[in-house]
């Protein structure tokens, strides 16, 4: 049987379009500081889990291989950022490494280039998905509790004893009147 030649490779594609420019950045959407009292073999540590709900934003600006007008493409993403930090007794205080989780959260899109730094769409989607973000924060923060936190303290083997309600002493407080000039019902 007669074999033909290889035929030689093509030559690379010339690219689409060119990179001009690319930024990346983190913008916190909602915090939380969870202080917690560990006990174990009857010791006591104070601990804090602190948390972080932040969204990185990726854009990138392009213009044609063959000339034209720029456009800009972004890609935003959510993640939870985790760290436990411990008190001393000398009240020193000493963390770990902190921990990143993806969200699902994430946003993307492309836009044409009207004037220079002109990212005007990236920017309202970054603003979207973090106030998005900010509003589900409690919800995040407890999921994250139930699902990360609480198997983590639980391999440690400590307990998180219940909150005492403090007591009451006396009548229940009230607002105090308004002050001259203020708001009033």
């Amino acid at each position: 049987m007669i074999q033909a030649d290889t035929p030689p490779a093509a030559p690379p594609a010339a690219p689409a379009e060119i990179v001009v420019a690319r930024s990346e950045h983190t913008t916190t959407a909602a915090s939380l500081d969870l202080p917690l009292t560990l006990v174990k073999a009857g010791r006591r540590e104070e601990m804090t889990v602190r948390r972080v709900l932040f969204v990185n934003a990726v854009v990138t600006q392009v213009q044609p291989a063959g000339g034209g007008a720029d456009s800009y493409r972004w890609k935003l993403a959510g993640f939870l950022e985790r760290e436990y930090c411990v008190n001393s007794l000398t009240g020193a205080l000493a963390c770990t490494q902190p921990e990143i989780a993806p969200l699902p959260d994430k946003a993307e899109g492309q836009g044409p280039l009207t004037a220079p730094g002109d990212f005007r769409l990236a920017v309202l989607a970054e603003a979207n998905l973090t106030s998005t973000l900010a509003a589900r924060s409690d919800e995040i923060f407890a999921a994250d509790r139930l699902a990360a936190v609480d198997p983590f303290l639980k391999a440690a083997g400590v307990s998180v004893p219940k909150a005492v309600p403090p007591r009451s002493a006396g009548r229940p407080a009230r607002g105090a009147p308004a002050a001259k000039g203020g708001l009033r019902d």
